[in-house]
């Protein structure tokens, strides 16, 4: 059995040992890779195919997590990526979706509600701050492992088994053309599934679309192939 492989994108090496910390109390078989940088971030994913997670800072020397996002997706369309940062502005989190990240973590949260999130990451769910997800703490953290319930919200939506499938890959964060590839669908299928998806969940965006799944406990998809 294969363990849960996390890597960490900080320049800070305080902010990675006390994630790494909290990871090892969570589950002390999770492997644990540090990158300092962007550029680091790209050559040790491109070292461990087996990477499950990437929790990535988005204010860093060089290339930024704002830059950065975009490549991942773009190399590793199906790699979760879930922003850690101390900006906890609701434009930047917005930002960040819109741009990939499958979920926010804030630095100033509390340890015990980081483990939660971190947990919940981990997990293959989304993570977001309660202030964007529009939901009390408790909720958010009794929404970890829900998977029944997670079954239940997305049969709950009304949507056919292949658009389930294109919503799965937009919460990884994956484009219209990354979809198209790894569901061997035309691009204006994937548009107009995408749409029914958005009516469905009564958003007009990405950003709002995984706010939304936030909100029902979806889970964000599968690992990378």
């Amino acid at each position: 059995m294969s363990c849960t492989k996390l890597l960490i994108c900080d320049d800070h090496p305080p902010i990675r040992a006390a994630v790494t910390y909290i990871a090892k109390e969570l589950d002390d078989s999770i492997e644990i890779v540090e990158a300092g940088n962007g550029a680091e971030a790209l050559a040790l994913l491109d070292q461990h195919a087996d990477i499950d997670l990437v929790l990535l800072d988005l204010h860093m020397p060089g290339m930024s997590g704002f830059d950065l996002l975009p490549e991942l997706k773009l190399r590793f369309p199906s790699l979760p990526v879930v922003v850690l940062s101390s900006d906890e502005t609701r434009a930047t989190v917005i930002d960040a979706l819109e741009r990939g990240a499958t979920g926010y973590i804030c630095k100033s949260s509390p340890t015990d509600l980081l483990a939660k999130f971190l947990e919940h990451a981990l997990k293959g769910n989304i993570a977001l701050p309660t202030a964007i997800a529009g939901g009390a703490k408790a909720e958010l953290a009794n929404a970890i492992g829900r998977a029944a319930s997670a079954r239940e919200a997305m049969a709950g939506l009304a949507l056919s088994p292949r658009q389930l499938d294109v919503l799965a890959c937009l919460l990884r964060g994956m484009s219209n053309k990354q979809i198209c590839r790894e569901l061997n669908l035309a691009e204006g299928t994937v548009k107009n599934h995408a749409i029914a998806i958005f009516r469905a969940l009564n958003v007009s965006s990405r950003a709002q679309a995984v706010i939304e799944a936030s909100r029902r406990g979806l889970p964000v998809g599968g690992r990378r192939n």
